[in-house]
């Protein structure tokens, strides 16, 4: 939303906005952009508004959703609005699935760039060293994150659903979201459909190793392109060597010769990313020896395994981490990259999927991989059922049957405490949240 709002500001329209807890880094970016803010939501701040985009976050009952009905003010969703603006003149590159959906998205579009296809883009965050995650582009190419989640309270559909996919690229497929889906099944409905709008003349680019994508691509009319590390593909990736500056892997296109790549980015997660974006730029046209050198001066997104501190002792990290699967995947790469290092993991339940108990034994699970684990509030506790909320004593309680001091605390500068407390000389702390976990990032640098 903050993108696409600097695009049509630059534009010369008349921007506003509301929100409730903006936090960096697009606070700052709207910010920079000149870009005012409204908080909290009232019914004042649409006034002499021509036309209204509400977020998928919003439902009836908020005052400025109220406003914009009972005063008749035309009215449509992000996605629409992508789609009759930006995406009619384009080929969308439209990059879903569970985990790396905003890291894929910016490689496959800074390799793009690299090799002068000039493409748009949306980032759903802020790539390293970009001035904004969206541009229109002169190139026909415009690279797209696709969101399974729904539209709006108006269009229950999923985002991607909107964005007429030239390319889709799917990386993974797990459940997510339980505040909309129940069972991975309706949430693979749903890819399904998604697979369905590409052309003939288009291409499915899957992850050959991820059996739910595998089962989707058999009901594809578009030619469909794998990318892998273990099994066969079309596109492979080989992880050469990992250590505390990125990643050495090998690429491989088809039968042609292997090269060899360095990144910035390291673990097996961000490696599928890496693959799976160079075997979508492959079919926009970038050469492979284009992809390569491009992939080399990536730099990855912000708050994806983001370094915020070090002192050569101790590390600590930001990341967006927030589903078991890419908890465990954020806490093995820095095993790999930080070896015989401790590990001090923090974690936000704020999603609308881990606010709940479906993940309970699974977030457990994952946070034991680290050494010491510090659990924060959950999100917005009063808007679920007790029943179903997230058991925060019973996740510590595992944790500890297993031998890891563990700590719960509703106060974030009582879990900061906690932190600095058990953090010896020689240690990495990780903090997990899709949102600003009350500032803990910034509480825990100050202190170190």
């Amino acid at each position: 939303m903050a993108q696409v709002a600097a695009c049509l500001k630059n534009r010369g329209i008349r921007i506003t906005g509301s929100d409730e807890g903006v936090y960096p880094p697009m606070s700052d970016f709207l910010q920079q952009q000149g870009i005012e803010i409204s908080a909290p939501y009232r019914a004042e701040n649409i006034e002499g508004a021509e036309a209204v985009v509400i977020g998928n976050a919003l439902s009836r009952g908020n005052p400025e959703v109220e406003a914009t009905l009972r005063k008749r003010i035309p009215f449509l969703s992000l996605p629409e609005l992508i789609h009759a603006e930006i995406l009619r003149d384009k080929l969308p590159v439209v990059v879903a699935g569970t985990h790396g959906k905003t890291t894929t998205t910016a490689a496959v579009t800074h390799i793009l760039t690299d090799v002068g296809l000039s493409p748009g883009y949306m980032v759903g965050g802020l790539p390293i060293g970009w001035d904004a995650g969206f541009q229109v582009g002169s190139g026909r190419w415009f690279v797209i994150e696709g969101d399974e989640y729904d539209t709006a309270f108006f269009d229950k559909r999923p985002k991607f659903l909107h964005y007429q996919p030239q390319i889709a690229l799917l990386n993974n497929l797990e459940f997510d979201h339980a505040d909309i889906y129940s069972t991975l099944s309706d949430i693979t409905v749903q890819f399904e459909r998604l697979v369905n709008l590409i052309p003939e003349n288009g291409n499915l680019v899957i992850n050959a190793e991820d059996p739910g994508v595998v089962a989707l691509a058999r009901k594809a009319h578009a030619p469909v392109i794998t990318f892998g590390l273990d099994q066969p593909a079309e596109v492979q990736g080989r992880l050469i060597n990992i250590d505390e500056t990125g990643m050495e892997f090998g690429l491989r296109f088809g039968s042609e010769p292997e090269q060899r790549v360095t990144t910035k980015l390291w673990g097996r997660h961000q490696l599928f990313n890496l693959v799976g974006a160079a075997a979508a730029a492959r079919q926009c046209g970038a050469s492979p020896e284009g992809i390569c050198q491009a992939l080399t001066t990536f730099a990855g997104v912000q708050r994806r395994l983001e370094l915020k501190f070090t002192d050569g002792r101790r590390w600590l990290y930001d990341d967006f981490a927030h589903h078991p699967t890419a908890i465990r995947a954020t806490l093995e790469s820095l095993r790999n990259r930080h070896k015989g290092v401790p590990i001090i993991a923090a974690f936000e339940p704020r999603s609308n999927t881990m606010v709940r108990r479906h993940f309970q034994k699974e977030l457990a699970d994952a946070l034991i991989l680290a050494d010491y684990i510090a659990l924060g509030k959950v999100h917005r506790p009063e808007k679920i059922p007790l029943e179903e909320r997230l058991n925060s004593r019973q996740v510590i309680e595992k944790i500890q049957a297993n031998g890891k001091p563990a700590f719960h605390d509703e106060d974030v500068e009582a879990l900061a405490a906690w932190i600095i407390d058990h953090t010896p000389d020689h240690a990495v702390i990780v903090v997990m949240s899709n949102g600003a976990f009350s500032g803990l990032v910034g509480l825990l640098k100050k202190r170190l």
